[in-house]
């Protein structure tokens, strides 16, 4: 695709901006959170929508990236692999760490992110959301129109030890996207 003078590339907005964001005519913001519009709910890591690999464990699949994040914490000394059934949903405890293979050393929060998350994440976004979605954000950017993508949580920093927003993976996934196209 040719460089486009209109491109706008994705952005991501925290939450606590979300709720007094003030955007100029003609810019979006994209509710990605579980609670979104139909299909946009189905970028949510709670959306259950199966078969997705378990990185470090091949051959094993969960129905959900958050499932998948929420299986691997270990808290007092154990995973839970029933997470990775059904859709995601939060785990109670003080996580030591994540589990990656068959390792007896447990992921620190920010190797976690990297090897466990973002890859199940991306995984998910280029196997099984609609490629319609993805294929109109990118279509907008190229047609100039400011994007800004929303879930539940404020923090876009993979080594904040706060829940991370997955709108920021998505808006990295989105705009790598762009790049490759503009690359190509």
């Amino acid at each position: 695709m040719p460089r486009s003078r209109k491109l706008v590339k994705c952005r991501f907005l925290p939450y606590r901006r979300a709720s007094n964001f003030s955007p100029p005519k003609g810019t979006l913001w994209i509710d990605v959170s579980s609670s979104a519009d139909s299909p946009l709910d189905q970028l949510s890591p709670f959306y259950p929508h199966g078969g997705i690999p378990i990185p470090g464990m091949p051959g094993k699949t969960a129905d959900s990236v958050e499932g998948i994040w929420q299986g691997l914490k270990v808290i007092r000394g154990k995973t839970a692999p029933r997470f990775f059934e059904g859709g995601g949903r939060k785990r109670g405890g003080k996580p030591a760490g994540h589990q990656y293979g068959e390792s007896k050393r447990l992921l620190d929060l920010v190797e976690a992110r990297r090897k466990i998350y973002i890859p199940a994440y991306h995984w998910m976004l280029d196997h099984r959301v609609n490629p319609e979605i993805l294929r109109t954000f990118i279509d907008r950017a190229f047609r100039g129109i400011p994007q800004f993508f929303y879930d539940r949580e404020d923090n876009g920093a993979i080594g904040k030890d706060q829940p991370l927003a997955h709108a920021r993976i998505l808006v990295d996934h989105i705009n790598g996207r762009i790049d490759e196209l503009l690359q190509g």
